[in-house]
């Protein structure tokens, strides 16, 4: 059971192992992305300390680090859709009714501040996949600094909370982990479906100007 070999992991080897966690999970490796600082929370942290006191350790020995190391692996996949999307897009777009200069006009109306908040907000939400956020930021060309900075950002709330949560409700690990990541996956899916539905409507539309032309 991968739940278990996590904790066993981290039960050994501490900071480490939720460093590599933290790098492994963000790279498409299906391991459920609140266990690893929910599981670092019930076992690193003092089970009787003092709230401020578990706060204070959550932050600086399990956030902070899991956070920079979130942001390391988050470029794998921000670096295949920055470099990828537009070529991709440029040639098989055309099967789906997309064009590439629809997304740098999406890039344009998200881009500026309201982007870097977007990517802050959404990589602090523990439901959202984070490979959906580093995907889209790449493939919006999202400069890499800002996004280093605004990820990094995003990701200190997320473990800071997910160790909290793991620490004061240790008991009840993995059922709460795996009912975040089951909503995480909704969400993915959520997500897929809308894209899809968008991308129907649009053929659907297509087709249509097309067999109205071809009539009239």
């Amino acid at each position: 059971m991968i739940e278990q070999q996590i904790i066993e992991l981290i039960q050994q080897h501490g900071v480490l192992a939720v460093m590599a966690g933290a790098m492994i999970e963000e790279i498409l490796v299906p391991i459920p992305s609140p266990l690893i600082p929910m599981a670092a929370g019930s076992i690193i942290l003092e089970p009787y300390s003092m709230v401020q006191t578990a706060a204070l350790h959550a932050f600086f020995i399990i956030a902070l680090p899991a956070s920079i190391a979130s942001v390391i692996s988050s470029y794998f996949v921000y670096a295949i859709a920055y470099f990828g999307g537009e070529p991709i897009i440029r040639r098989y777009g055309k099967y789906l009714d997309l064009h590439w200069d629809e997304v740098q006009q999406l890039e344009r109306h998200f881009g500026g501040r309201r982007e870097k908040y977007l990517v802050f907000l959404f990589r602090a939400i523990p439901i959202v996949p984070l490979s959906l956020v580093s995907g889209a930021a790449g493939l919006f060309q999202m400069e890499w600094k800002s996004y280093s900075v605004w990820t990094f950002l995003g990701m200190l709330p997320r473990n800071f909370a997910l160790a909290m949560l793991g620490w004061y409700f240790a008991d009840s690990l993995i059922q709460i982990s795996t009912q975040i990541s089951s909503a995480s996956r909704a969400v993915a899916v959520l997500t897929v479906a809308t894209v899809g539905g968008f991308i129907l409507y649009r053929k659907t539309q297509s087709l249509y100007k097309y067999l109205l032309f071809e009539k009239f």
